[in-house]
């Protein structure tokens, strides 16, 4: 009885193991499209903005995210796409070392003043965290991630 408990016990560990975890590697530099999406904003005066693609281990808790790429966007309306370049070493960027067989977790940033302030701040658009977080991956197309 004690050595069927034990081979279930193991069978449930394994089981809960990713053996297929994504090595997020490819042999060319490619391209990942997020679109923005949200409600409609009427007054966007300043067209010009910046998105982010951070990239961290997903087995560290409280470690800083690495810039994996950066895109200056023009937009004049809500949905808009951003492009981000990946390079194909992009893993060996990550700090602190992503070791092999980890996953990765990507997500974007946004920094706009999309109201002409001069400051980005309350009233511009921005990632919308209380309906999602901005977490994107590199393995779908287009990725969404929603504004307010």
């Amino acid at each position: 009885m004690g050595k069927i408990l034990l081979l279930f016990g193991m069978f449930l560990c394994f089981s809960s193991c990713d053996w297929n975890a994504s090595t997020d590697t490819f042999n060319s530099s490619r391209s990942l499209r997020v679109e923005f999406v949200g409600p409609s904003v009427t007054t966007i005066l300043n067209t010009k903005g910046t998105a982010t693609l951070f990239a961290v281990s997903e087995m560290l808790a409280d470690a800083s995210a690495t810039e994996i790429s950066t895109v200056e966007f023009d937009a004049k309306a809500v949905p808009f796409n951003v492009d981000f370049e990946i390079p194909k070493n992009h893993r060996k960027l990550i700090q602190p070392e992503v070791k092999k067989g980890e996953a990765v977790q990507y997500y974007v940033a946004l920094e706009w003043d999309s109201n002409g302030d001069g400051e980005t701040a309350e009233g511009d658009v921005m990632i919308d965290y209380d309906k999602r977080f901005p977490n994107v991956e590199m393995s779908k197309d287009t990725q969404r991630v929603f504004v307010k």
